[in-house]
């Protein structure tokens, strides 16, 4: 597993590469980000990262049965803790930047592939996960 620093997360999503291995490399960093997210908010706070991460997990298993030989092949990377609960407002958007580019990904794979195997499960996905980053994006402001 490749570490990379927070900061650098967006470069994970040109790193990830192209396709279903691509889609899991990303998600799974997202996943990773949320659980060092949990470490460093409050309880109340971290209980919607907690679904958040499950969603992710789920997300990330169901993309490794549906798809073996890319995750295969993909690059598992883990962010690293968070120094402190003062980094959590920039965690967030690391976590909602990883989001956008996981949506994004899943509907380019939507639609060179509209009516495959995974026209159904694919949209259902991205609809929660499009849910979760429009809530991290608005938590904690006014």
């Amino acid at each position: 597993m490749e570490t990379m620093t927070w900061p650098k997360a967006r470069a994970l999503d040109t790193a990830a590469g192209a396709g279903w291995g691509g889609l899991w490399s990303v998600m799974f960093t997202a996943q990773r980000a949320v659980g060092a997210l949990v470490q460093v908010t409050s309880f109340t706070e971290g209980l919607d990262l907690i679904w958040l991460g499950e969603e992710l997990r789920a997300a990330c298993d169901d993309v490794a049965v549906r798809h073996p030989a890319a995750v295969a092949v993909a690059v598992a990377a883990d962010l690293g803790p968070l120094p402190d609960s003062a980094h959590a407002t920039a965690g967030r958007a690391v976590v909602a930047g990883l989001l956008a580019a996981v949506i994004c990904r899943a509907d380019e794979l939507l639609v060179t592939d509209p009516t495959g195997p995974d026209a159904r499960w694919l949209p259902g996905t991205t609809s929660l996960l499009f849910a979760a980053r429009v809530h991290l994006s608005v938590a904690g402001t006014p």
